[in-house]
């Protein structure tokens, strides 16, 4: 019940049907007799609402203000994910007015946190489940990679900054993901962002590239992604990496809202001086050593959580 098709709703829907076959719907005008393609080699069906609510065990995945006119239609109980603490905000939120009349699971602590210490509400803490798909044995061309939205939350800018001080150019960080227009244009134009994006990536699993598997021995991932009172645990983005023995580089705002990640243990970390870019950098600019190997060796311990976690929906 969301109109992005790119971002962590996308594909959290996509490896929770992957994971568990679970079907898909979208509220539509009508009830359609063809699936669509969702992308990830998935398709959906667009329904009615009414046709919809007919149905048994309905899990939502996720919901933005678009859908807020459908909430109240649900039974009690019906199931809601809530990823993150935009879904939270705006004046008249439909979401937290009925907070009360679904169960509300929440795929990071934080959220869980939030939702009791501020609206008094007890939620259930579910591992974002992960799909273990098939890899291929094609190498991708990429040492670094930012594989996230380009967004004033994801901060690309000081991975284009990074990018000048990153001696070789082989090493230098090539970035994929939707783009938020008017943050390219207001933070991004005088980065040379062109240089260095590459446009959306097709929806597959494997992330793929022309033809190539995007991760495949590439050797970091850097996220430096920061929300308001979220933070601490995993994105698909880092399980991603992770699957594909990627060490992550992330942001100690993100890291210090949470026990999973440890700075030197299972990931790298930055944000402790004012020049944030310097610190990639550096990193990047390092030989790959026993502590690289380390990180990757501690960050593989993470993804069980994720592969063994139980939905409801088996």
């Amino acid at each position: 019940m969301a109109k992005p098709i790119y971002g962590g709703w996308v594909t959290f829907t996509a490896h929770l049907s992957l994971k568990y076959n679970y079907e898909l719907f979208k509220v539509g005008k009508r009830t359609e007799p063809n699936k669509r393609d969702y992308g990830y080699g998935i398709e959906y069906k667009n329904m009615r609402i009414d046709d919809l609510l007919e149905k048994n065990n309905l899990l939502i995945t996720a919901v933005d203000k678009h859908y807020w006119k459908y909430l109240y239609l649900f039974p009690k109980g019906t199931r809601l994910v809530i990823h993150d603490p935009t879904e939270l905000k705006g004046k008249d939120n439909k979401i937290v007015e009925l907070l009360d009349n679904f169960e509300i699971i929440t795929i990071r602590k934080t959220v869980q946190d939030l939702l009791l210490n501020k609206y008094n509400k007890k939620s259930t803490f579910l591992y974002h489940p992960f799909y273990q798909y098939p890899k291929t044995s094609e190498s991708s061309d990429y040492y670094s990679l930012s594989i996230s939205r380009i967004d004033f939350d994801k901060n690309t800018d000081l991975i284009l900054k990074a990018n000048k001080m990153i001696k070789s150019d082989d090493k230098k960080i090539q970035i994929f993901g939707a783009e938020n227009r008017l943050y390219v244009h207001h933070k991004l134009k005088d980065l040379e962002f062109p240089k260095y994006w590459h446009g959306k990536f097709p929806k597959t699993l494997p992330l793929s590239y022309k033809g190539k598997d995007l991760l495949n021995n590439c050797h970091y991932i850097i996220d430096m992604s920061i929300i308001k009172g979220d933070g601490g645990g995993t994105q698909y983005t880092f399980l991603e990496a992770i699957y594909h023995n990627c060490a992550l580089i992330l942001h100690k705002e993100w890291v210090q809202n949470g026990d999973l990640f440890k700075k030197d243990y299972n990931c790298y970390v930055v944000g402790y001086t004012d020049d944030i870019g310097k610190e990639i950098a550096d990193i990047i600019n390092t030989p790959l050593n026993n502590k690289y190997k380390s990180i990757i060796k501690n960050a593989s311990k993470i993804l069980k959580s994720h592969t063994q976690v139980k939905w409801f929906c088996e």
